[in-house]
């Protein structure tokens, strides 16, 4: 064997990471992996003159007791109030079980997560937030490691927590029907490529389609947030200068909301004298405003500790070839920002 040559050289001249390297030269039962990879491996490790000796095989069996967080987020996911929760749910199991966090904000397209993997040393990973076409993702499943998504991912395969998003937002939406709203407006907390907005809006549809609140021109009232007040709020301005004016608005989560009650009381309109609003998440600032905001209550510590349990036994069962989606359950809770139209 070529002194000095180690699995990371391999990997970086197969342009692969070290676990795929592991898995091909270990021949590790379960794993999915391309004939094309599996033979740029043995190639890069054949030219390179690497073959792992048995201590540098049990080394690549050795756990981190580490798990990955990653958030897709396009400013700091500490601004968004419901981030929290998920982390202290997650973290809380994970020190039950003696599991290090490892916490890393990607960016919203084209995060390697193999990269940073391979830098931390973690044995799996939490991810929050995907969006339909993430690639980085896509290899990561390609290598068959250890992943749970908080949300979901339709184009593959994957551990998932969640919340059933339509239903959700059907039922949000259905309550502002219920209360005699028929020009019901809808802000996404994101563009629609990530999953969870894209559901959201489909319950905003089923709730309005075939009702009264169904526009005869068959046009919507609805803008596009990035997750932020301040989309909200643009958001809000513009629905609210069409005439005619929403009555209400279904903003896809409560940051959302708490930009568009701001835009509403700038315009000079009454919550909800004027303007009913509902949001999505029920986060620890939605009780302290002014009014309090109606919105659905998704259970964001639970969604963590689950996920944190599912990636350990994920961790325990890395081949096992049938991903697990846990729902949890939701309420809607109506407070003061919901009422009759005027």
């Amino acid at each position: 064997m070529k002194r000095g040559v180690s699995a990371r050289d391999v990997a970086e001249r197969a342009g692969v990471s070290r676990t795929t390297v592991s898995f091909v030269l270990n021949n590790t039962a379960g794993t999915v992996i391309s004939e094309e990879t599996r033979a740029r491996v043995l190639r890069a490790a054949r030219e390179l003159g690497y073959v792992p000796n048995e201590q540098a095989r049990s080394l690549s069996m050795t756990r981190h007791h580490a798990v990955g967080v990653f958030i897709c987020h396009p400013r700091s996911p500490f601004a968004d109030s419901f981030v929290l929760p998920l982390i202290d749910g997650i973290s809380r199991v994970l020190n039950r079980h003696r599991y290090q966090l490892v916490l890393q904000q990607v960016g919203m397209r084209g995060a390697d997560y193999g990269e940073l993997i391979d830098e931390d040393d973690v044995d799996g990973v939490i991810l929050i937030n995907p969006h339909h076409h993430d690639e980085a993702l896509e290899r990561l499943l390609e290598r068959a490691y250890p992943t749970v998504v908080i949300g979901s991912f339709p184009a593959r395969q994957v551990d998932e927590v969640d919340v059933d998003n339509r239903v959700a937002a059907r039922e949000a939406v259905g309550h502002l029907v219920g209360l005699g709203h028929r020009r019901i407006a809808f802000i996404s907390h994101a563009p629609l490529d990530f999953p969870a907005a894209a559901e959201r809006r489909r319950g905003y549809l089923d709730a309005i389609s075939g009702s009264e609140a169904q526009v005869a021109d068959g046009s919507l009232p609805e803008a596009e947030g990035s997750f932020s007040e301040e989309s909200g709020y643009r958001g809000a301005e513009t629905l609210l200068a069409q005439r005619p004016r929403p009555t209400a608005i279904f903003a896809g989560n409560d940051v959302i909301a708490y930009g568009a009650m701001q835009a509403a009381k700038e315009a000079g309109l009454r919550i909800p004298g004027d303007l009913s609003i509902v949001g999505f998440d029920d986060d620890y600032l939605s009780r302290y405003t002014n009014p309090p905001l109606t919105t659905v209550a998704v259970p964001a510590a639970s969604l963590g500790a689950e996920a944190a349990r599912l990636a350990i036994a994920t961790i325990a069962r890395p081949h096992q070839q049938n991903p697990t989606r846990l729902v949890l359950s939701h309420h809607l809770s109506v407070r003061g920002t919901s009422g009759p139209p005027p």
